[in-house]
């Protein structure tokens, strides 16, 4: 569906730089924006702040430079065989907006110049389309929640990472008070940071996590229930055993028969 035109990452020009495109382009063209920068796009002036981005629709006028120096930039040229599904994705167009963590957009660009020049012929368009998709449905999102304050705390990425941690290793012992104090927080902050910005508490979010993992070893595996309540973090298999069927709604034995 995308296809890459042309694209460059950690692009730099001196302070005479101007970059103007009376007519626009034929195609599309991202800007993941490195440097303070003016912008001028079809008639209105935005003020980008390094760590931006701007998604320029086609045949649309616009400049740009840096009036307090070099300007740099992560760039693409794109375009896409269905319009009207991208025009409807909610991409929006033209307007420059800040990003939470710009380093993840340069490692998408990055990631799909390299396919575009150096993967063989079978796999490059399919690997570039879907690099590029999900791309586009990351700045969706970074434009939806460029207003969400909790988006915008610094603990923001550290939570997603222990969030991440419980998924990979439902086994291991955790508490809000051992999570806490390597965050360098309080608990009572911790657990108001993860319910806010994940909308269910920290104990719950665990408990579904190890549930689901349990329902998995319980399906695929002919582990005891006593072996399966230790593997999944719990020292009491009366506890393990209690949560199963509240969360499940039948027995582990039951549930292995019904697989």
């Amino acid at each position: 569906m995308f296809t890459v035109t042309n694209g460059g990452y950690n692009a730099r020009h001196p302070k005479t730089f101007l970059m103007s495109r009376p007519k626009g382009l034929n195609n599309y063209l991202l800007l993941i924006i490195k440097t303070h920068g003016i912008f001028e796009i079809d008639g209105l002036t935005f003020v980008a702040e390094p760590g931006s981005a701007v998604i320029i629709d086609r045949n649309t006028p616009y400049q740009y430079y840096n009036p307090d120096g070099e300007y740099a930039d992560d760039w693409m040229h794109f375009e896409c065989s269905d319009d009207q599904f991208f025009k409807s994705s909610g991409i929006i167009f033209n307007v420059v907006f800040s990003l939470r963590n710009p380093s993840k957009f340069t490692l998408y660009i990055e990631q799909i110049l390299w396919e575009r020049n150096y993967t063989p012929e079978k796999y490059r368009y399919d690997n570039v389309s879907m690099l590029f998709h999900v791309l586009i449905n990351n700045l969706i999102l970074a434009y939806q929640e460029k207003n969400i304050s909790h988006i915008n705390s610094p603990y923001y990425t550290k939570l997603q990472n222990v969030r991440l941690t419980l998924q990979a290793a439902p086994y291991e012992k955790y508490s809000p008070k051992i999570i806490s104090e390597q965050l360098g927080i309080s608990a009572s902050y911790f657990q108001h940071l993860y319910t806010t910005i994940f909308g269910i508490s920290f104990q719950c979010d665990l408990i579904n996590i190890r549930m689901e993992y349990a329902k998995n070893l319980v399906k695929t595996t002919n582990l005891t229930i006593e072996q399966i309540s230790e593997m999944c973090g719990y020292s009491n298999e009366v506890h393990f055993y209690r949560q199963f069927r509240k969360k499940v709604d039948m027995t582990p034995a039951a549930y292995r028969r019904s697989q």
